[in-house]
């Protein structure tokens, strides 16, 4: 590219569930964030050479999701309840259904064998079809004006489709083993090409932090590519401290640049 550096902009679920105060996730502080994430790429758009667009991906009926969940009683859990490996092998909470049951017993047994001792069940959201599930208004016509100034198309990435593993990760679910969610490496090429990446979105303490960390985890890194997460475009969910999910990424190399400098 003649010298120039080349760059892509990756931005992890910008949807209206997560990013629109009326959506049933949302992130709070996510509809300033992508405000400013429209306004970078309005001004510094012809920076970048791709632009790559995640998307939350759900149908109703997924292990993350109530209506897959009951307790003794036949009742669903509450949005936001924690079911622990504990609470599972105990029958506190079961699949609500016996056609779910394998799908539940695969699922603890991968998080035992991670040492992950919980998941969570969130709201429904970004279920295929509806408004939650869309690109966040600001920045859909932002991303129409960027096709048509720079003569590309915006490329996208469908996560979270198979309904019987969490996947925060864009590269990869919780649970490998299923050939939807085994570690994308055609994306992980594809981005290794370039010189910057750069990322934003939401939300930073779940599938911000996620995405990047398998990113650079994974294989044997560039040394030489910069890799960068615009600070005041993501933020975390309530409950899962902002600083925290910035010290892990540090750690990595991964360095917290303004979406204004």
């Amino acid at each position: 590219m003649n010298g120039k550096k080349s760059r892509a902009l990756v931005i992890i679920d910008p949807q209206n569930d997560f990013c629109d105060q009326s959506g049933s996730l949302y992130v709070d502080g996510a509809e300033g964030d992508i405000f400013r994430l429209a306004r970078h790429i309005a001004q510094t758009g012809r920076a970048y050479d791709e632009i790559i667009v995640s998307l939350d991906s759900h149908d109703v009926i997924a292990i993350f999701h109530p209506r897959f969940w009951v307790d003794a009683s036949g009742k669903n859990p509450s949005p936001l309840t924690q079911i622990t490996v504990s609470d599972y092998r105990s029958g506190k909470w079961r699949a609500s259904s016996d056609g779910y049951a394998r799908y539940a017993d695969k699922m603890f047994k991968t998080l035992g064998e991670k040492n992950m001792d919980s998941m969570m069940v969130w709201p429904e959201h970004c279920v295929v079809s509806t408004r939650g599930h869309q690109i966040a208004g600001a920045l859909r016509e932002v991303l129409i004006l960027w096709r048509r100034e720079v003569g590309r198309a915006v490329r996208y990435v469908f996560k979270g489709e198979n309904p019987y593993t969490e996947q925060f990760s864009i590269f990869e679910g919780i649970d490998g083993s299923w050939p939807e969610t085994a570690f994308n490496e055609n994306l992980y090429s594809r981005l290794k090409e370039f010189d910057a990446l750069v990322f934003a979105g939401e939300a930073l303490s779940h599938c911000v932090e996620a995405s990047v960390s398998s990113y650079v985890g994974h294989g044997v890194r560039r040394l030489d590519q910069e890799i960068s997460i615009l600070s005041d475009c993501t933020s975390p969910v309530a409950g899962f401290p902002r600083n925290d999910s910035i010290s892990r990424l540090e750690a990595l190399g991964v360095r917290f640049v303004p979406s204004v400098g």
